[in-house]
């Protein structure tokens, strides 16, 4: 008979979370736990981050399932890091025979570190887990030889040995969330619709300095859109959800491919509320079918502008001169649709000028919402390795949330750019 596995989104408790939009189904855990439902296992998800639990809640939950595997992965991966791994010391803590796999975006770059970090973790999955959990688990249940497992990091006797990296999963298709995992009475927005997420398409076709997701998800795929249709009807239909943010870095990269997608969506005649992010390029880009978009129930679209200079865009590798940015603004505004904007600090070395320039930029850009946050410089991307250990003022990883200032400002101080972001 095969096993059991507990997933565990780790206990981060963002303000936004508490004090706004609410929490957000985790996206990451629902996917895998899809495909190990599907391949026999009994699976159950714990989100430790919405329930709230004391740790002692929390463990004694974990017993009551008594699961063979815990699996934790949070979508804020480097910021809930600590916890994370405090939520794994109280586990093993209570029981030291469940074998423990740790996933995200921060420990597939960190993994060996992590390894030697916390002695409790027995593996590591590295990049998308679809098809590393289920070959990991399926190794372990049948006593198999786990240097064949692409995507993990194990440990042989004192040795940690990372296994080669795993191709990009071709046929996205073929791996489904597993919905029926979720407590839906957890993700409102705003408190008042049931929200979920939903994956179209993973990776970017952009390279951009300062982010890692293109590097993570190594190249851009996408479901088809047939089968993302049938997703929106079960989460409709079935677990009564209003409200679905795609939580793909770019997704409209492909045009035809979203155009079809679009009649597919208007033609289920879902009446969904959908959050999607897209370039500012290619909201202009689209400008001839953001009807169909407005028509498809896409009432929000998040934009990552970053920059209001050009120099500064050109340098960090994106494609929205401040020209674009505005048009895309203007043309969300003419569609009814809601533009939510990015905006980095420390993309530059920032001044009481830089500021005043930002000011007067967001302005004129007029998005209807603005979202100011600091860059972090993550190791992996290649902005953070450019930065400097004694530049780095603020070690202590949970406040690498984009709420905090990492880097230091050699014309300000942290608190003169605080005011000047808020």
């Amino acid at each position: 008979m095969a096993g059991k596995v507990l997933l565990i989104n780790p206990a981060r408790h963002f303000i936004a979370n508490h004090n706004g939009l609410g929490y957000l189904v985790p996206l990451g855990l629902v996917s895998i736990g899809g495909p190990l439902i599907d391949d026999g296992f009994t699976v159950k998800l714990i989100d430790h981050d919405a329930y709230g639990w004391s740790f002692k809640k929390l463990v004694e939950e974990v017993g009551k399932f008594d699961p063979d595997y815990v699996l934790l992965g949070h979508s804020g991966s480097t910021a809930t890091h600590k916890t994370a791994i405090k939520t794994i010391h109280e586990i093993k803590r209570t029981y030291p025979n469940i074998t423990v796999i740790y996933g995200g975006v921060y420990p597939s770059y960190a993994d060996k570190s992590i390894m030697r970090e916390c002695g409790e973790i027995d593996f590591i999955v590295r990049g998308e887990g679809e098809q590393t959990i289920v070959g990991l688990v399926r190794t372990l249940e049948n006593g198999g030889e786990l240097e064949y497992v692409d995507g993990v990091t194990w440990r042989h006797g004192d040795e940690i040995i990372a296994n080669r990296s795993r191709n990009p999963i071709v046929n996205l298709d073929q791996y489904r969330p597993g919905w029926e995992l979720v407590d839906w009475s957890l993700y409102q927005l705003f408190g008042f619709k049931r929200a979920a997420g939903l994956q179209f398409s993973r990776g970017c076709t952009l390279t951009c300095s300062y982010c890692g997701q293109w590097m993570f998800w190594k190249k851009w795929r996408h479901r088809s859109p047939e089968n993302i249709v049938e997703h929106l009807k079960v989460l409709k239909e079935i677990y009564n959800v209003d409200y679905v943010w795609f939580a793909d870095e770019n997704f409209s990269a492909d045009k035809e491919t979203v155009k079809r997608l679009l009649e597919l969506i208007i033609e289920s005649k879902l009446d969904l509320s959908l959050n999607i992010n897209m370039t500012a390029a290619d909201v202009v880009r689209d400008a001839d079918i953001l009807q169909r978009y407005k028509a498809a129930g896409v009432d929000y679209i998040v934009m990552g502008v970053e920059s209001l200079k050009d120099s500064v865009v050109a340098n960090i590798r994106k494609n929205n001169p401040f020209d674009v940015s505005k048009e895309a603004v203007r043309l969300l505004h003419a569609h009814d649709i809601i533009s939510l904007t990015n905006i980095i600090y420390g993309l530059e070395d920032e001044s009481w000028k830089t500021l005043w320039e930002k000011f007067k930029g967001m302005r004129e850009l007029d998005s209807d919402i603005l979202n100011a946050c600091y860059i972090m410089p993550h190791f992996w991307t290649a902005q953070g390795r450019t930065v400097k250990p004694s530049e780095i003022i603020q070690s202590d990883l949970d406040k690498w949330s984009y709420r905090n200032q990492v880097v230091a400002t050699p014309y300000l101080t942290p608190f003169e750019l605080f005011l000047g972001v808020k």
